[in-house]
């Protein structure tokens, strides 16, 4: 498999992951004085508000890819059954390209334009795409819950997180605008060792998530690893109804490093929480894998 193809692959499979997330439809932000809550009561307010699905399919997404050195336009499909499985497929001209399952330990990947495969873990997705990513955090996504980039062994990710209202929406974020500035002003950069060696972390990544007030929906992550210089920045809008609930049919994507920048439009419609029994993915005998 080339590696420039391989790479383009992963990024568009990367964005569409951390793109997929459910929203049920906010109201317009009016001049209403939004109230001031608790981040503990902030949290659970969108966990009680999360998309609930046991099986979720899109059957048409539709993406516009754009990098400094590339454009191109692609569709695809996805399927998933909650906790064990989820199935990407793309398309270019009706033609299959590409086939992605994930699972909670392994991310199998078949080209069908180079007819060859690859068996990887998500630490080979997260250094392709400058982003860790895992099952846990793309489930987290695709039901619209908060996430932490956080592993505490005591069971606390959420213990540095506060939140404030921003623009008409509550911000839950992994760190204080004070201690930010603090950890970062000039001739204090051992504070940022001292910080991640508290957290037991390896990168200092500051979490964002922008909180509907009315609905307690997730309409906008930023993802900012201030140690590899490097963002991520999603944004959702247009909402439909699924089933009594609500997702996104328009995700605007952003990916920024020192080494590359991508930007994604996705559409998305024709959506089910029905129950699918077909996931296939097949290789081929004559495929070879790439390691």
């Amino acid at each position: 498999m080339k590696t420039k193809q391989i790479k383009k692959l992963l990024y568009i499979i990367s964005a569409l992951i951390f793109g997929l997330a459910s929203c049920k439809a906010p109201k317009t932000i009016t001049t209403e004085k939004v109230r001031s809550i608790s981040t503990n009561r902030l949290i659970k307010s969108i966990e009680e508000n999360a998309f609930e699905y046991d099986w979720l399919s899109i059957k048409r997404i539709a993406c516009q890819y754009e990098t400094p050195d590339d454009k191109t336009s692609f569709r695809a499909n996805l399927k998933t059954e909650k906790d064990k499985r989820i199935l990407l497929v793309f398309h270019k001209l009706n033609v299959p390209v590409g086939r992605l399952l994930l699972t909670p330990d392994s991310v199998k990947l078949i080209n069908y334009l180079d007819k060859n495969y690859l068996l990887k873990d998500y630490d080979f997705l997260s250094n392709v795409v400058n982003a860790e990513l895992n099952f846990d955090v793309v489930q987290s996504v695709l039901s619209n819950t908060p996430f932490s980039y956080r592993d505490d062994p005591r069971n606390n990710d959420y213990k540095e997180f506060v939140s404030y209202i921003d623009s008409g929406m509550y911000v839950l974020q992994s760190l204080k605008n004070r201690k930010l500035t603090k950890i970062e002003k000039k001739g204090k950069e051992d504070k940022i060792d001292r910080y991640l060696k508290k957290l037991d972390e390896e990168n200092f990544i500051v979490q964002s998530l922008y909180v509907d007030p009315f609905t307690f929906k997730i309409r906008k992550i930023i993802l900012d690893d201030r140690s590899n210089n490097r963002k991520v920045d999603i944004e959702f809008s247009n909402f439909t109804e699924v089933e009594n609930q609500l997702y996104p049919e328009n995700i605007d994507i952003y990916f920024e490093s020192p080494s590359n920048s991508l930007k994604m439009k996705v559409k998305l419609s024709k959506f089910s929480l029905e129950e699918e029994s077909n996931f296939n993915f097949r290789i081929p005998e004559r495929y070879k894998q790439v390691h």
